[in-house]
This record gives C-alpha cells, sequence and structure tokens, in this order.
C-alpha cells in the first residue's frame, strides 16, 4: 500500500510539473516529498497579452514557470528608453533573482499561463538538492554563453546580420511547437524586434524587405519562412559569401 501511494505521489507530482512547464530534469532530481510540497506551493496565473507577470522594481517573491504562451523580457531606462534582453517559452522560469526586486519587466505577448511558487522556499528546496543545484549552475551557465553572444551580436554584426540571428535562433528555440521546419512564427511585434537587437523600427522593416528580396526568407503570415538556409546561417555566423 505504501508502494502504491508513492508512485501515486510521484505520478500526480510530475503530471502538475508537466502542466506548469517546470523543468523535468530540475524536478526529476527531487524527492517525492519535495515535489509534493513543491506542489503544494504551486499556484497557477493567466495572462493576458500586454499584462504584467512582474514589473521592474516588484517585490521579488515568487519564481514562475511558463506553461503556455510567449513573454517579452525588458528593462526600461530612466529617460523612458525599454531595452528587450529576451523572450521567454513555455518551460521557463522567471524570477530567478538574487536580489530582493526584478530588476526587469516580464510582459505577456500572447495569452500566458504561468505556475508560480514563493521564492524563498523554491530556494530552499533547491539549495538543499545537490543534483537540483546542480542543474540550476548548468541553466545559469547556458544563460551566461548566450548574454556573451548576444553582446558580440549587438556590438559587431550588421542589420542583416543581426536579423538572421534572430530568426535562426528563435526557430531553434521554438522547434516542435511550430508546424514544418522552415516556418518561423513571429508573435512578438517589429517594435519588439528593434529593441531587441539595437536597431530602429525602420530598420527592422528595411531588413526584412532586403532580406526577402535576396530571397533568404519570405514573408508569411505569423512570421517568415527560411527560403535560403545556407545563405541564412552564412548571415547569422557573419562568414563571408
Amino acid at each position: 500500500m505504501a508502494l502504491v501511494e508513492t508512485v501515486e505521489m510521484r505520478g500526480c507530482a510530475e503530471r502538475q510539473a508537466a502542466r506548469c512547464g517546470v523543468c523535468t530534469d530540475l524536478f526529476g532530481s527531487l524527492s517525492v516529498g519535495e515535489r509534493g510540497e513543491l506542489d503544494r506551493m504551486r499556484r497557477q496565473s493567466s495572462f493576458a497579452p500586454k499584462e504584467l507577470v512582474f514589473a521592474q522594481g516588484d517585490a521579488a517573491t515568487r519564481v514562475f514557470s511558463l506553461s503556455k504562451g510567449v513573454v517579452r523580457i525588458y528593462k526600461l531606462l530612466p529617460d523612458g528608453r525599454r531595452q528587450v534582453v529576451g523572450f521567454a517559452l513555455a518551460g521557463d522560469m522567471l524570477g530567478l533573482t538574487l536580489s530582493e526586486t526584478h530588476a526587469l519587466t516580464s510582459e505577456a505577448i500572447e495569452p500566458t499561463v504561468a505556475c508560480s511558487f514563493p521564492r524563498a522556499a523554491f530556494r530552499r528546496l533547491v539549495d538543499g538538492n545537490l543534483a537540483a543545484l546542480r542543474r540550476m549552475n548548468q541553466l545559469v551557465s547556458q544563460d551566461l554563453a548566450t548574454a556573451h553572444d548576444r553582446m558580440m551580436m549587438l556590438g559587431r554584426y550588421s542589420a542583416e546580420e543581426k536579423m538572421a540571428a534572430f530568426l535562426l535562433s528563435w526557430r531553434a528555440r521554438r522547434r516542435g511547437r511550430d508546424s514544418g521546419g522552415k516556418m518561423v512564427a513571429l508573435p512578438m511585434s517589429r517594435r519588439d524586434i528593434a529593441d531587441y537587437l539595437g536597431l530602429t523600427i525602420e530598420t527592422v522593416s528595411r531588413t526584412f524587405t532586403r532580406l526577402e528580396r535576396a530571397e533568404v526568407i519570405e514573408i508569411v503570415a505569423g512570421g517568415v519562412r527560411i527560403a535560403d538556409e545556407k545563405r541564412a546561417l552564412q548571415l547569422a555566423s557573419a562568414s563571408p559569401v
């Protein structure tokens, strides 16, 4: 009987984790009791487009795990300018900060569902589990590597190279969610893309047009299609033709 109850607890916790988008390998490293504790802390919330998940300066009391939708992450400068630093998808976690307040704003782009957990309790569970802590460190290291690559792109790439790198990177992240390997769904606005790539909206529009005229991409409803994979990869890596 105890074995059956343990199996049922594990299955229930894993189903809850899947619905919340909690990283499977991170969740799987917890014990059955820890999984149950995590599930009891869980709170599910829905966000309409343009609704904030949390705002820059808010108290960082909860961490969020996306199970549906797309979220833009940005920072507002004192003069009102905005820098988009990333886009989150289902399975991504938000609000994992060491500060007491959020340094960034997270805002839904499309209808979004997320589970959240009290930050202090979540960190206690992770900090007390070596496997979970290792996985968290891996995620942080991957984020740092991505940030370094993005710094190079912003500082050295041309507009066409930035756009190709963004489209291929975004397609890779959405793989398995979109129909058709060459199609890149773009739920974010051109202003979002401009603020992410360090360009103006006008430059983004001109760059889309230039890439389409060069037959690298085809602009379609809801996004673009990669028409010339080889050329797109060359641009994304800043390689000579």
